[in-house]
């Protein structure tokens, strides 16, 4: 075997070799021709006669592929004290060639390079190289099943596809051995151009409301370290040995980085005119729907023609300080750590939570997973000058002819820090489960933020923070996320509008435009915990829709319709102990200071919304795909929040007037508060996500929510920053239709709400404050509140626009 110092190897320039490429078929078709002797053994010193190759090439090819089922097994506590074996079941699963692909005109199949080396202090190092053509991989069904006390499926999920558009690459080079935490690695990862289709029976047979994801890319390039521990699992980590480095800091043979590549559209038509020239983000998703598509059971074929954008996210750019962690999970035991979950309760509540070490929701086999990068902005070290690199998000219209977002040059709070903003998922847990409830941890501030004007009543007490998946008899088996102490602390301090491929001329926005824009968005939150359950069900009820040329939502009903049975609980911290980490929504203003003053020039950092935001919200109910719209019904939605409307300036930023130092702790003082806001809403939310991204000739691309709200407790208290006197609008009700949109244009962005009370014209559905109070501040002698009055609307309607167009 030849060697070579494979440290000096590029992925994308590795060089080529001889090789024997012989497919299955062929080999196969060899072996029958030639004739058979007796084997004779070969002595070593005959296999030194043979002339090696480089390295070892494979390809296969095939017609299809069909397997009746597919699983993952997982054990999960219950309320009896003992784990239950579940499985996710795959039924009926076929890879065929994608007929979009070349019109099918490729062999399917996937080849695989392998090729070893040392280098001078003998370390041997691997290089492996998989690409996969093409491929349409599709899923009759998906069920949630119990093997253990007896085998119990719950019904369909639907059905499932995964069709590639391009092939599929995965290239990596090793230095020392295959998992080796101390040698720096290169992986090349290109998941690019893959539509994901999730389907939802309707009365037809083999028709299907679906929900699309296309376009998705996991696009990257990145220098690091993988390895396994019995503690962490198995992990990727961009720095060898866990080093870290401040965005001023010179880099080192120790770091590594993450690019995330920008992937080139497989459909060009209008790419001219897109700001990206043609090309998707190294990380996209684009949601899309499609109403009553025709999927075969026993030819599927899938297509997202026809399909109709909800909403794109992106990433593209330099990731540092990166981590991937993937780690086996045993919740069992009363002192388990990750029992994050709580213990298993029964549909019916016949008997109290069982504590037992076999109750755990998570049980002993769960799979736990964490990722963690720091962005990076212009003048980054990590850079090598090449500020193209840094980091951007981007959101805005699926599919072709829309508008977009995009966040630049991302930053942390802490204006003028040499730190870089970041993203963190927390730890996060991925479970079968078999149990009606689920444990959240409580958010402080709000367990004891003062409300309605007495010392002793709060925002929300403990039993707001044990989450009910469902309202049925009997668990259904279901599938958990949860995820703890989640952070995304980053500030965009340049935004700019862009326009994907398809839009006209006058609509083109060019690649250039507003790179030198100082204004941006801020949308951090701190200490994110959620729960997220979903099961197989049916609904029966409405459904709501819009009608594009008259403006007016409409509603039907349907009848056993397939969908998913939803949970959803979520509380935010709104910062941390000094400041430093917040969880708010932000404009900023990082326009320049007067070029003649004592501060040269420098950004303002200026910032007005809503910041220290702590939430909670929590509800269950079904989604579904009906109309070709994004449904959902979420009975006993419960929403809470307490937060500040403040503005002034960043924390460690300038004062425009002195020159002095902004309190790091800024966030924490009480000097930019304008007003004090608390919340709390519980009610019957029945909504409709409607994809209207297409720009027209009246408007850009929208994104329009209608629906019906049926709030049954209601209070809304704005208070005094100094003192902490309020007004509370106290026990409100009453029924309200919505017809909500974003609207994102080639300059602007539109906010435009409208609100109809009582819009059955039903006295019970008479929208009401009951109480409208005056608290005087917590102390006074009296704090009783003060009761002013009651306000009633039977009836009308609420509209309000807005515009924000920022300058250039």
């Amino acid at each position: 075997m030849k060697t070579k110092n494979l440290k000096q190897s590029n992925i994308r320039q590795f060089r080529s070799r001889r090789a024997f490429v012989l497919s299955a078929l062929v080999s196969s078709l060899m072996l029958v021709q030639h004739t058979a002797y007796a084997l004779q053994a070969l002595e070593e010193s005959d296999l030194r006669k043979i002339d090696g190759q480089d390295g070892i090439a494979l390809q296969t090819e095939y017609a299809q592929i069909e397997i009746d089922q597919l699983y993952w097994e997982d054990q999960a506590g219950t309320a009896s004290n003992t784990e239950q074996s579940l499985r996710a079941v795959a039924n009926d699963v076929k890879i065929q060639k994608n007929p979009n692909y070349q019109s099918g005109n490729y062999s399917l199949g996937t080849s695989y390079e392998i090729d070893t080396g040392a280098d001078t202090n003998g370390a041997t190092g691997l290089s492996l190289k998989i690409t996969a053509q093409p491929s349409t991989v599709s899923i009759r069904n998906f069920q949630l099943c119990a093997q253990t006390p007896s085998v119990d499926c719950n019904a369909s999920f639907g059905n499932f596809a995964m069709q590639t558009g391009s092939p599929l690459q995965i290239a990596l080079v090793t230095t020392d051995g295959l998992f080796n935490r101390n040698a720096q690695a290169e992986l090349k990862l290109g998941l690019q151009n893959i539509n994901i289709y999730t389907g939802l029976a309707t009365a037809v047979a083999d028709q299907y409301n679906q929900l699309i994801l296309k376009n998705t890319n996991f696009n990257f390039y990145g220098k690091g370290v993988a390895y396994i521990d019995d503690a962490e699992g198995f992990v990727l980590n961009t720095n060898v040995g866990n080093s870290t480095a401040s965005m001023t800091q010179a880099p080192d043979a120790n770091h590594g980085y993450v690019d995330f590549e920008r992937v080139t559209d497989p459909d060009q038509t209008g790419a001219s005119t897109g700001t990206y020239a043609g090309t998707s983000s190294g990380i996209n998703l684009e949601f899309m729907t499609k109403a009553n598509a025709v999927v075969d059971a026993n030819t599927p074929v899938y297509s997202t023609d026809n399909a109709k954008g909800l909403i794109r996210v992106g990433a593209s750019g330099r990731i540092v300080n990166g981590e991937v962690q993937v780690r086996g999970v045993n919740a069992n035991g009363l002192g388990a750590t990750d029992n994050v979950l709580g213990f298993a309760s029964r549909a019916d509540q016949s008997a109290p939570n069982a504590t037992g070490a076999n109750a755990t929701i998570i049980g002993s086999s769960g799979i736990g997973m964490r990722i963690r990068g720091e962005f990076t902005a212009s003048g980054d070290s990590m850079l090598g000058g090449d500020n193209s690199k840094a980091t951007t998000l981007e959101i805005g219209g699926a599919g072709s002819n829309t508008f977009g977002f995009e966040f630049g040059e991302l930053k942390p709070l802490i204006a003028n820090s040499d730190q870089r903003a970041y993203f963190d998922s927390g730890n996060v847990y991925l479970n079968m489960a078999n149990t009606k409830h689920l444990a959240l941890p409580e958010n402080y501030v709000l367990q004891n933020s003062r409300f309605g004007g007495t010392s002793n009543t709060y925002l929300t007490k403990a039993s707001d923070y044990i989450q009910q998946i469902h309202n049925l008899s009997v668990n259904p088996y279901s599938l958990v996320l949860a995820v703890r102490g989640a952070e995304f602390q980053a500030l965009s301090k340049r935004g700019r509008f862009t326009s994907s491929s398809g839009v006209s001329t006058e609509n083109s926005i060019a690649a250039d435009k507003g790179l030198d824009n100082r204004w941006g968005l801020g949308l951090p939150f701190y200490n994110l915990n959620a729960n997220m359950a979903m099961y197989s069900t049916e609904y029966s009820g409405d459904v709501f829709t819009l009608d594009n040329a008259s403006n007016q939502v409409t509603k039907s009903t349907v009848n056993n319709s397939q969908r998913l049975g939803f949970s959803l609980a979520m509380s935010v911290d709104g910062k941390n102990t000094d400041g430093s980490k917040t969880t708010s929504i932000l404009v900023i203003d990082g326009g320049d200071r007067d070029g003649n003053s004592a501060n040269g020039i420098q950004a303002t950092d200026y910032y007005f919304g809503l910041r220290n935001i702590d939430m909670l919200l929590s509800g269950s109910g079904s989604v579904g795909f009906e109309n070709g719209n994004f449904n959902m019904n979420l009975p006993n939605l419960l929403m809470v929040m307490a937060a500040e409307i403040a503005a002034g300036y960043l924390p460690g930023a300038k004062y425009k007037s002195t020159g002095a130092d902004v309190p790091l702790n800024n966030f924490n003082l009480p000097d930019d508060v304008l007003l004090g806001l608390k919340v709390k809403l519980l009610g019957d939310m029945n909504f409709a996500l409607i994809p209207n991204n297409q720009i027209s000739a009246n408007r850009g691309n929208q994104l329009s929510i209608v629906g019906e709200y049926d709030l049954t407790e209601g209070t809304i208290q704005i208070s005094d920053s100094i003192d902490g006197s309020m007004i509370g609008f106290d026990n409100m009700s009453g029924l309200v239709r919505f017809n909500n949109a974003i609207e994102v244009n080639k300059d602007n962005v539109g906010f435009n709400y409208s609100f109809d009370f009582n819009p059955n014209r039903n006295a019970a559905d008479v929208f009401r404050v009951k109480d409208l109070n005056f608290y005087p501040p917590l102390g006074a002698s009296n704090n009783r509140g003060q009761r002013l009055g009651e306000m009633v609307m039977t009836g009308g309607r609420l509209g309000v626009e807005m515009s924000i167009t920022p300058r250039n």
